[in-house]
């Protein structure tokens, strides 16, 4: 299940961490308390750029940084170039698609209390969250594969001339 923050909660995280609430910052915190989805940065400006034509990329990736290093969201790269965001604040495994990049929460049973209480019995820490991410391919992405490669196959068999012998 996913528990999303309100636009309060990331509000009060930049209030606390020292940060003046301007009307750009928010409507980063709103939007970030709306998607149910692991937006980019990108993502969070264009849908701010049709709302809030004000708000510039600078003011986008800083407002995200500083919620990121207050806790209120977590940062999950994927491949060189693309950093998405998790809103999502309970312990939760993300799958990550090494092919489209995108990131979707798994919201089965994992049994990540039990994590947390063997980590703390092992080493003494204390954890407050975890976001555990699998990374690998979903299923659309295998299936496109799987055609690329057939079509591969069949482009081959058709430009390959069959040598035929004369016995």
């Amino acid at each position: 299940m996913h528990t999303m923050h309100t636009i309060h909660d990331y509000l009060n995280a930049l209030k606390n961490g020292g940060y003046r609430i301007t009307d750009q910052r928010r409507a980063v915190c709103d939007f970030l308390a709306h998607t149910p989805t692991h937006p980019t940065p990108s993502d969070v400006y264009w849908a701010l750029s049709l709302t809030h034509p004000e708000t510039s990329r600078a003011t986008v990736y800083n407002t995200l940084n500083a919620l990121r290093d207050l806790g209120a969201i977590v940062e999950i790269s994927v491949g060189s170039d693309h950093t998405h965001y998790d809103t999502n604040p309970e312990p939760h495994v993300n799958l990550v698609c090494l092919r489209c990049e995108q990131v979707v929460d798994y919201d089965g049973d994992v049994p990540l209390a039990a994590l947390y209480e063997t980590v703390r019995a092992h080493t003494g820490f204390q954890a407050v969250s975890a976001q555990v991410q699998m990374v690998g391919f979903c299923a659309e992405c295998q299936a496109r594969r799987r055609d690329e490669i057939r079509r591969q196959l069949q482009a081959s068999a058709i430009t390959s001339p069959r040598e035929e012998t004369n016995q």
